[in-house]
């Protein structure tokens, strides 16, 4: 699992040093990618299970056909590139990645549970501002949350044991 923020310099050609943490937890090669607004880096399993569940949302076919379907495929997999940690433990940002997510000479590094998130402080700092509150947290939440039920539906008719009953 990957976890924790850091903030870390580029140098002159795009590298910047990921952390012990994450750089353990990684393996060798690992890929990154577009994400939203951002860059994401996953590991190799990870990716591998992206790659399925994209292929699940519809034949080969539709794949190519169903421009929602493509948009999906083309902006995850069109960008990636497989990279590693070189001997300084630093990562290799190509100048695309840098381009697309404004990442010029700092990057914020964010742990995401099973896959990480490179930012440029600037575009962090404004999705923190409109996304961070509590009010956003709960509403996302409830959106990935099954519908509500109505009273009486789902209990499988067992009585609530609460007071009054």
């Amino acid at each position: 699992m990957f976890g924790g923020t850091y903030r870390h310099n580029l140098d002159s050609t795009g590298r910047f040093i990921m952390p012990l943490d994450m750089r353990n937890s990684l393996g060798s090669r690992f890929y990154v990618t577009k994400g939203l607004g951002c860059l994401c880096v996953f590991t190799q399993e990870w990716t591998r299970k992206l790659e399925e569940e994209l292929s699940r949302l519809a034949s080969p076919l539709a794949q190519l056909l169903n421009p929602e379907v493509s948009r999906l495929h083309r902006h995850f997999f069109s960008g990636m590139n497989e990279a590693s940690t070189d001997k300084q433990n630093r990562v290799q940002l190509t100048p695309e990645h840098r381009r697309y997510a404004g990442i010029h000479e700092d990057v914020v590094i964010c742990g995401c549970g099973e896959y990480i998130e490179l930012w440029s402080p600037e575009a962090f700092e404004e999705y923190e501002k409109n996304n961070g509150r509590v009010e956003d947290l709960i509403r996302s939440g409830e959106a990935l949350l099954p519908p509500t039920l109505l009273p009486g539906e789902g209990d499988v008719g067992i009585p609530s044991a609460g007071p009054g009953q």
